[in-house]
């Protein structure tokens, strides 16, 4: 089972820490601190595979990808003794994950800081060394505290603002700033473990607010596992037993906190993952058996797929596999529903004009009848696309249709950069899922008769989050268009619901690639 961990620290003076030595470290190389003088050689550390440097997309900062020049500048920018003079975000990366698909991760988050602050990002990817556990790569990934410009580190970016400042600026705190970057990190997690055909989810979320009692433990690591085998006192190790003995005491009462952190990650799992997921709570042996009994003697737990060999079975829970019930009858009754026409002069005229701002060969015909097709009276439509084919394009003159016959036409995607770029590329207006449904629940933006929500990148939405997109849509009576890619259509080999609604209401694919 993936597991989440994004963390942040500063790399301070006052802690007696320089960028120079921390990034030389990181990386395994020979860099010279000029404040000091004093060089730091760690060409001889084992175990880093990767680094590399990234600069936001809309900055020519060539100087900057010399990791000397960006971190002997880093430390120049800061007069203090107390100052700190970078930020340092530690990421786990998926085991699952083959080695290139966690090398773009950890670039997509590089990436995402750099772009999100407009600051230089050096990241590194370490791997595993002797007797450590073989699925702990992680990434360091090293921002600096100042804005990046051509010749030079510039201002203070936003996340080490003081909060007096941002709030008077009408700014989210560095506390309210982190809790999106945490966010932004499982986004692309889960975009990448979905592209590489895995049904796995991490989340971000802590315990407390996913609603759970179950208490979160960590490893004693190696010294202080040594240290209590010896018969030292770990005050750690202590409450780590304590908190085992209360989880499994919980798990026997209530196997469905199991169940729940299970589904939250994957619709269907087997007995390895019940086993992985009860390990994290439990350390010994007795209240482990004991737990794994509770959990597969619960009436929630359902066998899918009955097998000769149990070790074989798939599960799921009642629970999910209502959720997707429910799910699939709304989507049949909104396809059976034709409440949101357009004339098909209104559609001809918002093709004309598509093909008039393309030039050429204007629209392919793939693209006309995905238009076609979004733009029929059913409340719901899904369209399949490959990376390339033109989906925006296509949105965007369906878009026209829809404005022109006086319906509101709405976005929303999983990530913010998701819905940034559905509304670049088409015009249609976005926010992320979260964001509307924190609106719903606060009276705000609601759906009407009147309103079309297109929901791109769908195949990356779980099944509880599309389900209550799909009956919020009925219930209002707006209409529903899921937009998804090809490779995440196929991607999943269990649970779905994006590929589930497709099959059941039918789609329109583009296949042309065709980059416009």
């Amino acid at each position: 089972m993936a597991i989440y961990h994004c963390s942040a620290k500063p790399v301070s003076r006052s802690g007696g820490r320089s960028a120079v030595l921390a990034i030389a470290y990181r990386t395994a190389s020979l860099l010279t601190n000029e404040r000091d003088g004093l060089t730091h050689d760690f060409t001889a550390k084992k175990g880093v595979v990767h680094s590399e440097i990234v600069l936001p997309d809309d900055v020519e900062a060539d100087w900057a990808l010399d990791r000397s020049a960006l971190w002997n500048a880093a430390e120049r920018a800061e007069r203090r003794r107390d100052s700190r003079v970078a930020r340092e975000f530690e990421i786990a990366l998926p085991h699952e994950l083959s080695a290139d698909a966690r090398l773009s991760l950890a670039r997509a988050f590089a990436q995402d800081l750099a772009d999100r602050y407009g600051a230089a990002v050096d990241f590194a990817i370490h791997v595993p060394q002797g007797k450590s556990d073989i699925r702990n790569v992680h990434a360091h990934v090293m921002m600096t505290t100042r804005e990046v410009a051509p010749d030079r580190l510039g201002e203070k970016t936003m996340i080490e603002r003081e909060n007096r400042w941002l709030l008077a600026n009408g700014l989210p705190t560095s506390h309210m700033q982190m809790r999106d970057i945490r966010k932004a990190f499982a986004d692309h997690a889960n975009r990448h473990l979905l592209e590489a055909g895995l049904d796995i989810r991490v989340d971000h979320r802590s315990h407390l607010d996913r609603g759970l009692e179950l208490s979160p433990t960590e490893h004693m690591g190696v010294h202080a596992s040594q240290m209590e085998r010896r018969g030292l006192d770990v005050s750690r190790a202590r409450l780590e037993d304590k908190a085992a003995k209360k989880n499994a005491d919980l798990i026997r009462r209530k196997p469905e906190e199991v169940l729940r952190i299970l589904t939250d990650e994957k619709s269907v799992f087997d007995r390895h993952d019940i086993a992985r997921t009860i390990h994290r709570y439990i350390n010994d042996n007795d209240g482990f058996q004991r737990a794994f009994a509770a959990v597969m003697a619960s009436p929630q737990l359902v066998e899918l797929m009955p097998a000769q060999n149990s070790k074989l079975a798939k599960y799921s829970t009642r629970e999910m596999i209502s959720v997707e019930h429910t799910m699939a009858a709304s989507s049949l009754r909104m396809a059976e529903r034709n409440s949101h026409g357009v004339s098909t002069n209104k559609i001809d005229q918002a093709l004309r004009r598509q093909d008039a701002m393309l030039g050429g060969s204007g629209l392919t015909d793939e693209q006309r009848t995905a238009a076609r097709h979004i733009t029929s009276p059913t409340q719901i439509a899904a369209v399949i696309g490959f990376a390339g084919a033109g989906k925006s394009t296509m949105l965007s003159a369906a878009r026209e249709a829809w404005e022109a016959q006086g319906y509101r036409v709405h976005g929303a995607a999983l990530a913010g950069k998701a819905a940034e770029g559905l509304t670049t590329s088409s015009g249609i207006a976005a926010r992320t899922l979260a964001s509307w449904e924190y609106g719903w629940n606060h009276g705000r933006h609601k759906l009407g008769q009147n309103d079309i929500l297109v929901i791109d990148e769908a195949g990356m939405v779980a099944s509880r989050q599309l389900a209550r997109f799909v009956a919020e849509a009925e219930k209002r009576g707006a209409k529903l268009v899921l937009v998804g890619d090809h490779e995440q259509l196929q991607a999943i080999s269990a649970g779905s619901p994006f590929r589930a609604i497709a099959e059941r209401i039918g789609s329109v694919e583009l296949t042309d690639i065709r980059r416009q």
